[in-house]
């Protein structure tokens, strides 16, 4: 499990590639949501996403053997573009497998890096399966979640939240593979200890809740939402136990309400 020495390593790595966004106070929603909001826009990162920061932690943390073999990753297209960034920037030949039916502008962007893109399927498995081969074939696997590197790499967005608002109470996180969630809650609960976490996800991907109900990592038998980086078909084990430890609560949201935020954002 990192730590939080860890998520400050990570933070100290990924400076020079990474932008520090800013924590923006929002006082249009206070009446909507009861209470005084920030909002952490990682859409404005080099690649569009977090992802950066992880892929980035990741993959200079690879000594130089394992730089020349070659990497590839799976993903729906944040942490592709993240990956496919810091490869591109360090040199590092990569290989992008990616769902079949892709966000076009997420596929767009992982070719402007000039990583090599594979389409596998739709679901997560699929993509982890076509992965796998090439990792056996001799590249180093560069997980989109279920990695420490990244994991404290995500972290890092904690560092500079309670960095900005020292008083900040609560925080609420995206949730899919989990990885992003695991950095922030165990960055928030160790330079904060009171402060309540709180994970989000698609009411057609409640993979975490439902493993939270189960008492263990479940399996979906479908998943259906709109938030295509959020759509995994199964909880991480690893990032399940991360969870238990240090989210206070799961909360799980119909694409309805999605297709409304994002308007209301807009």
């Amino acid at each position: 499990m990192i730590t939080i020495s860890d998520i400050r390593e990570a933070a100290a790595r990924i400076a020079p590639y990474i932008l520090r966004t800013p924590l923006s106070r929002v006082p249009a929603l206070d009446s909507i949501l009861g209470c005084e909001v920030y909002l952490k826009p990682e859409s404005l990162q080099y690649t569009g996403s977090f992802k950066l920061r992880g892929a980035t932690n990741a993959l200079l943390c690879l000594n130089e053997e394992e730089r020349a073999r070659g990497i590839v990753c799976c993903s729906s297209g944040n942490h592709a573009q993240g990956v496919a960034c810091a490869a591109a920037r360090l040199g590092i030949d990569a290989i992008v497998v990616m769902p079949e039916n892709a966000n076009p502008v997420k596929l767009a962007g992982v070719r402007a890096f000039g990583a090599t893109i594979q389409l596998a399927g739709v679901l997560d498995s699929e993509r982890n399966a076509a992965a796998n081969r090439l990792a056996e074939a001799g590249r180093v696997m560069i997980p989109p979640y279920d990695n420490d590197r990244i994991r404290a790499g995500q972290g890092t967005i904690a560092l500079e939240i309670l960095a900005d608002q020292p008083q900040l109470d609560t925080v609420v996180v995206p949730l899919g593979g989990g990885g992003l969630l695991s950095g922030i809650a165990v960055g928030a609960k160790s330079l904060s200890p009171t402060i309540r976490t709180i994970g989000a996800e698609p009411a057609g991907a409640r993979r975490y809740g439902l493993s939270r109900q189960a008492g263990h990592p479940v399996v979906l038998e479908t998943v259906d939402t709109i938030a295509d980086g959020t759509r995994t078909d199964r909880a991480n084990p690893n990032s399940f136990s991360i969870l238990e430890h240090f989210v206070d609560q799961l909360v799980s949201t119909e694409d309805a309400a999605l297709r409304d935020a994002i308007r209301l954002l807009a």
